[in-house]
């Protein structure tokens, strides 16, 4: 598969969230004409009507309900706004012969190996995950029927500065950095995950914008990193060092490592990941600082 190297113009489902922001920022950046759409801005999903598409344009959908812990509360919603939504925008880009990126999320459950290749079986083992997973199933359903070029990314840990404490990186760092809090509250330290800097994510998102089919991509840094690991990191690049309280509270479904096999973005569009977890820490560091 190839990619298109210059759409005619890009729009950003999702533009208001935090890769969304970060995509948007970098895609004009590089002399795109972008057309953002988000929920801060008023648009709804589910409701208004997509802007009119040429042939030549590419969209990067992305909004979505994210959150684990939510999905259990409201799946019906979830899976609204996840995967019919997700019908929605392909219609629109069936409609005008558009190109399309969708952002999925990991869907692979406890792995059964390690690294993660797109051909391990998968395990939608929440709502969240199962509201993805539809929104890709409906993306490789338009791509086959209608001969839609589609990406679907399957994003593994992604962090940076402008995420939601609800996320462990920026939940230790901001305990960090916040002059109030004289210890970090963490639940669990066991858990193992592939954490990827979002400048990392945003370049693979443009490397593999797709010309012809349908592509499934792993999205991550290709390494399983500890909260000891990410502690250190974020206690390096803050120059600050605060006791650790941890409740020993686990989560349902919990996994215990993950780490992405990214051979086929690789292979494919000669994507590889610039910053490792000292490094893309020090840099959300510098500026959440700045």
């Amino acid at each position: 598969m190839t990619h298109r190297s210059a759409p005619a113009r890009v729009i950003v489902t999702g533009a208001g969230g935090f890769l969304g922001r970060r995509l948007v920022a970098t895609l004009r950046r590089l002399g795109k004409d972008v057309a953002p759409l988000s929920r801060a801005d008023g648009f709804d999903l589910l409701r208004d009507d997509f802007p009119s598409l040429g042939q030549e344009d590419h969209v990067f959908h992305m909004a979505a309900e994210t959150g684990v812990p939510d999905s259990w509360q409201d799946p019906v919603h979830f899976h609204l706004v996840n995967a019919h939504g997700t019908v929605r925008v392909l219609d629109a880009c069936r409609r005008a012969g558009a190109s399309m990126t969708y952002v999925g999320a990991y869907i692979y459950g406890v792995p059964r190996e390690l690294p993660i290749s797109e051909a391990h079986p998968l395990d939608v083992n929440n709502p969240y995950a199962f509201s993805k997973w539809m929104g890709e199933q409906a993306c490789a359903w338009f791509s086959a029927t209608y001969s839609m070029p589609v990406t679907a990314i399957r994003l593994f840990n992604v962090y940076g500065a402008g995420q939601s404490d609800r996320f462990v990186i920026s939940r230790i760092v901001s305990q960090i950095l916040d002059a109030g809090t004289q210890e970090i509250h963490l639940m669990d330290l066991a858990p193992r995950r592939d954490y990827l800097y979002v400048d990392d994510a945003v370049a693979a998102l443009i490397a593999c914008i797709p010309d012809s089919g349908m592509r499934i991509l792993n999205v991550g840094s290709g390494t399983s990193s500890s909260l000891h690991d990410v502690l250190e990191a974020a206690f390096l690049a803050t120059g600050q060092r605060k006791p650790v309280h941890v409740s020993g509270e686990v989560r349902p479904n919990e996994i215990p490592d993950v780490r992405a096999d990214c051979t086929a973005i690789r292979e494919a569009y000669g994507w590889l990941p610039r910053f490792g977890l000292r490094e893309g820490i020090a840099r959300m560091v510098e500026e959440l600082r700045s």
